[in-house]
């Protein structure tokens, strides 16, 4: 038995609970209606960063980390705290890939690759990870060990890379083995949106020396802030830590030092997998066609995570997620839709299903393209466009959702296989929408307060146009965040400029025409929305699934 009212989740993502103070976007922005929320509906805080989420406790969290966490009904244990634990015991070490690399090394008397993101805020990789290796590879002799040093500045301060670099040249002094090879912003190195032309800038600077030089790593990072000075407006964007151009360190006699050649063995130190994926296909996909590679490169490679489903390279396998709220769903013959523009539609799919990339049954999807110019040149990006199809779901049926898709420029429907054709059940609505609105966090992360205020204006309006739809057919909005962003643009440590993900809690409101008969609790976490929506549906709460409900006792 469930109940027949519509629930829809909307997740406006990088909206926080912010101070009030002047780096607060939020606060800062016109939002009528974020204020008629809090007046008028029942509302709550919960966690969105630390222990709570399954990361390391005090850090911030993520889109991956929140929608794997909503959808879970349960904290998931992430991989950096993984192998936080592995690398204690000494197991990560003991895995088969990481001994496989080592054994590659030594019968070609090759090179040792460490590649991947250096910072310590544990997004996409954390600088203790690639000091274990680091210290790994001192413990079993190796001599030939390269550094491939992605600089962030978006998840760190926009000219911080330096301060890693330090750390990391301290790290190497002190084990006696390491050379930084290449420096790169993750720009190039960990696009994400099918730029496959950043992809490849990367991949050739790494396997044929292409791209700038420097004398050192610290060099290479002084010199592209000094052209940054002169690249506004130009084709390539101010050379922050994110949007470093590749540069080949050279050695002594101007060859690139630490080249990827045959032979080597390659690790890759990220352990979340969507800004990974791209690099990573390009050497290891045999049919890999995004631009000219040429062969396979003839080097053993892995990554620290299951990058992608096809992936058989990772070190470290997922977790068994079981039971998870749209497998409950689907196993209940509930029809399902999931709806984002592209920068966030693998969070609200995928990572939202426990990172399975297929849909489940009646789970239909549709992407709307993100805008190809930096968010901050136009703040709303594809929301209007995303909300006009929700609002067609949510007034209309499957059947006209569908259509309206299919018929609407720059959008993707994705229809799982056996539910093309559901018969009368098409002329009706869905049974639960879970919808991202980007742009909180994705013109967050440019650090242009200006337009980060558009940008929260914008959700906003959407926000309330979304509402008023469900409500009219007497539905129900869940609306919360998956992590902050917007309310805080000034680090409060530095004064400067803040591009990266907050600790701060987020909001979690029970929108619907009967919510004076509800109360919510006082406080909770971001996995207990998928026990609160089984609870309203009527639907039997699975064992794995141990989360509490954000309801009080009620009568629905």
């Amino acid at each position: 038995m469930h109940t027949k009212r519509p629930v829809v989740l909307l997740i406006r993502d990088g909206w926080g609970i912010g101070d009030g103070g002047k780096g607060d976007a939020v606060a800062a922005a016109r939002t009528p209606h974020f204020k008629h929320l809090l007046e008028t509906y029942p509302h709550c805080t919960i966690d969105a960063s630390g222990e709570p989420v399954g990361v390391r406790a005090g850090a911030q969290g993520s889109s991956e980390v929140g929608h794997l966490n909503m959808g879970a009904g349960r904290i998931v244990m992430q991989e950096i705290v993984r192998v936080d634990q592995m690398i204690r015991s000494g197991e990560l070490f003991e895995t088969p890939l990481v001994k496989a690399a080592l054994e590659n090394c030594r019968k070609n008397d090759s090179a040792l690759h460490l590649m991947g993101l250096v910072q310590d805020q544990g997004v996409h990789a954390v600088q203790d990870h690639l000091h274990a290796f680091l210290g790994w590879a001192a413990e079993n002799g190796l001599k030939k060990v390269y550094v491939h040093f992605y600089s962030d500045g978006r998840d760190t301060p926009p000219q911080s890379a330096l301060t890693y670099l330090e750390r990391l040249e301290n790290k190497m002094a002190e084990l006696g083995v390491g050379r930084v090879a290449s420096v790169m912003g993750r720009y190039y190195a960990m696009d994400r949106g099918q730029n496959y032309d950043r992809t490849q800038k990367a991949y050739d600077a790494l396997m044929q020396g292409a791209g700038l030089r420097a004398k050192s790593a610290r060099e290479a990072i002084e010199q592209a802030y000094e052209r940054a000075k002169t690249q506004q407006g130009g084709d390539v964007p101010p050379e922050t830590d994110e949007f470093i151009q590749p540069t080949m360190i050279e050695d002594d006699c101007g060859d690139c030092c630490g080249m990827i050649r045959p032979g080597d063995s390659v690790i890759h130190t990220n352990f979340r997998q969507d800004r990974a994926i791209q690099l990573a296909q390009a050497f290891v996909e045999p049919d890999f066609k995004e631009f000219d590679r040429g062969p396979v490169p003839e080097v053993f490679f892995a990554g620290l995570t299951r990058y992608y489903d096809e992936f058989t390279q990772a070190i470290i396998p997922p977790m068994n997620m079981a039971n998870l709220l749209g497998k409950v769903l689907a196993d209940h013959g509930l029809w399902q839709l999931r709806i984002s523009e592209y920068q966030k539609y693998r969070h609200v799919t995928s990572f939202f299903n426990g990172k399975l990339v297929a849909p489940y049954p009646k789970e239909d999807r549709v992407l709307v393209e993100s805008i190809s110019i930096p968010e901050n040149q136009k703040p709303e990006m594809s929301v209007y466009e995303v909300t006009d199809l929700v609002l067609e779901a949510v007034t209309g049926s499957i059947d006209s959702l569908r259509s309206k898709a299919q018929n609407t420029e720059k959008t993707t429907l994705s229809v799982e296989e056996n539910s093309v054709d559901g018969g009368d059940r098409l002329k009706k609505g869905y049974d639960f929408i879970a919808i991202n609105f980007a742009n909180c966090d994705m013109v967050g992360h440019t650090g242009d307060f200006d337009a980060v205020v558009k940008a929260v204006e914008a959700v906003d309006e959407c926000v309330e146009k979304v509402c008023d739809a469900v409500l009219a057919v007497d539905g129900i909005v869940m609306v919360t965040a998956d992590h902050g962003n917007a309310e805080q643009m000034i680090d409060p440590a530095t004064g400067g400029i803040q591009t990266a993900h907050t600790t701060s809690p987020v909001h979690f409101f029970w929108v619907a025409n009967d919510a004076d008969s509800c109360n919510l609790v006082d406080h909770g976490k971001l996995s207990d929305i998928a026990v609160t929506i089984l609870e309203l549906m009527q639907l039997p709460v699975p064992e794995e699934m141990t989360a509490a409900s954000l309801l009080k006792p009620c009568e629905m």
